[in-house]
């Protein structure tokens, strides 16, 4: 039996990606965006299949997750779409045997990455797990870890490389592009990037084949930081069970396990969304 991959892929770390005029519905070139994610997912698809996957899942992870354009999605892969949905960018990593995190950028507060931040960059200005500056890598890699699923590859934005080699120098990294600043990178040409792509999965699969790349756990309880970014926010996420209110922005929570650490980050995003939309609908 062929292996099964779970390709969870996000936006701000492909390349062609510059900048917030794509990064969403009513912005002037989403539609620019919408071919980039759907061509990166066509391709590493393609290159799972070649190297012996026999199922290879697709979780759209990006904003409303609702990006990759399904009529255009090739043969042999099962796309999840949709927001918002439990455990955000890995739901039903579980299904696999190894995972892919295509399009990753680095963690909120990082110098120079590229639209940096960690789940939400409306709401959330750091995370940290046991003291440690967490990106969306991390938080998802754990939780796919804790399900007996190992993160074979991450493919994004350079400034993320240092964050994923920290936590495993297994992991194969590939880097999209660079980037300059918040709003500005460096990137190849689609040739060359579809080319690196081949290689980086040819070799993550190898690596994988031969048992060298293993599930991240981390002992529990662990410890969550969160800084937000408006003393409202916190008003409202210390209510959450568990959460204590260290100063009027920082919030702290003893996640029982990576499925809850990553649980109470979602929620908090989500109950700072909402005061962020309360805010500017007092605003008038």
């Amino acid at each position: 039996m062929g292996v099964k991959s779970y390709v969870s892929i996000d936006l701000e770390g492909l390349p062609g990606i510059n900048g917030l005029s794509q990064v969403g519905p009513g912005y002037p070139l989403y539609r620019d965006a919408r071919e980039i994610i759907t061509w990166m997912a066509n391709l590493v698809s393609e290159a799972l299949l070649a190297n012996g996957c026999d199922e290879v899942f697709i979780a759209d992870s990006h904003g409303y997750m609702g990006n990759i354009e399904y009529m255009k999605v090739r043969e042999g892969a099962t796309l999840l779409q949709g927001y918002p949905r439990p455990y955000s960018m890995v739901l039903g990593v579980e299904k696999a045997d190894a995972a892919l995190f295509i399009g990753y950028h680095s963690a909120a507060g990082t110098r120079g990455g590229f639209l940096d931040h960690t789940y939400s960059s409306r709401t959330i200005y750091r995370v940290e797990l046991n003291g440690i500056h967490a990106s969306e890598f991390l938080l998802n890699a754990l939780y796919a870890g804790e399900k007996g699923v190992p993160v074979i590859m991450v493919a994004g934005d350079e400034r993320l490389r240092g964050q994923v080699e920290s936590i495993s120098r297994d992991i194969v990294f590939l880097a999209l592009k660079e980037g300059a600043g918040r709003l500005a990178a460096w990137y190849q040409d689609k040739a060359r990037i579809e080319s690196a792509v081949w290689k980086a999965i040819n070799s993550s699969m190898e690596k994988f084949n031969e048992g060298e790349i293993r599930p991240i756990t981390w002992k529990t309880p662990i410890n969550v930081e969160l800084w937000l970014r408006e003393p409202l926010y916190a008003d409202m996420a210390e209510m959450i069970p568990g959460a204590v209110r260290v100063d009027s922005y920082r919030i702290q929570y003893d996640a029982e396990s990576a499925e809850d650490a990553l649980r109470f980050v979602e929620l908090v995003a989500w109950v700072g969304s909402s005061g962020a939309y309360l805010m500017q609908g007092m605003r008038g």
